[in-house]
């Protein structure tokens, strides 16, 4: 009986052990999933040219809304494969995600994750922390933050994608 026990006890953790394991294994993948969905979202409202052009402002841009600097003049003739170009969003959103994290403090679910993304990709960092959006979000008032997007419409040609970002976020 007693040399069971210690069976009974390296089994039951061996166990615990591989559902834990799986249990964060499955953690990671959705987490490589949200940043796929967003990155596709983003890409889609944004567009995307392998080619530089001028923006609306008249700036020289690359990929998904990528504004070429200074230092990456070479960006200037560059042909970006499909893959180059979601690498430039990926490195790009890096302030995205340290704002967006660091600035709301409900949880979110993976489509407003995306939509969140998408309005802070588009707005600003510091837009995004003045925002209404934000304010009712932390206020746990999803609806009315989810209603906030609309407000960023300025140019009008913006309505329909904080329309699409505002039903992302309820989740339509």
């Amino acid at each position: 009986m007693k040399r069971i026990i210690p069976i009974l006890l390296w089994i039951l953790g061996s166990i615990a052990v591989i559902h834990f394991t799986n249990r964060y294994t499955h953690l990671e993948e959705d987490i490589m999933a949200i940043a796929e969905s967003t990155l596709d979202f983003i890409t889609k409202e944004e567009g995307k040219r392998n080619k530089a052009y001028k923006d609306s402002k008249g700036l020289p841009t690359i990929g998904v809304g990528h504004l070429i600097r200074p230092s990456e003049q070479h960006l200037l003739t560059a042909t970006l494969s499909d893959q180059e170009a979601k690498d430039l969003l990926r490195s790009d959103l890096k302030w995205c995600s340290e704002t967006v994290e660091g600035a709301v403090k409900v949880p979110l679910t993976q489509n407003q994750f995306d939509a969140l993304y998408s309005l802070c990709f588009n707005i600003g960092e510091t837009n995004f922390k003045k925002s209404t959006v934000l304010r009712k979000l932390n206020q746990n008032d999803y609806q009315g933050a989810a209603d906030a997007i609309l407000m960023w419409n300025k140019p009008a040609v913006l309505e329909k994608r904080r329309k699409r970002e505002r039903d992302l976020c309820l989740g339509a």
